[in-house]
């Protein structure tokens, strides 16, 4: 089974604004999953590959600079 770690994409403390996609959906690679912000941006996630997502992390909740927001289970098949 091969799992593709996301990491935050910002480089210091944050917030995980936004979720677009539910624990266990099929992603697209590219499709928009999230929004991260700070006090200075906010940033749009997209997934780096197809498969299925397991989130993380809640919306709402802070993230550390470099944590792992959500894995992409590229052997997931599309339902």
């Amino acid at each position: 089974m091969a799992i593709v770690e996301m990491k935050s994409p910002l480089n210091e403390d944050s917030i995980l604004s936004l979720w677009m996609v539910k624990n266990g959906d099929y992603v697209i690679e590219n499709q928009h999953i999230a929004e991260v912000e700070n006090d200075k941006v906010s940033v749009e996630v997209n997934a780096v590959q197809n498969g299925i997502i397991t989130l993380n992390i809640k919306a709402g909740e802070k993230i550390p600079a470099g944590f792992t927001i959500c894995c992409i289970n590229t052997d997931g098949v599309r339902p």
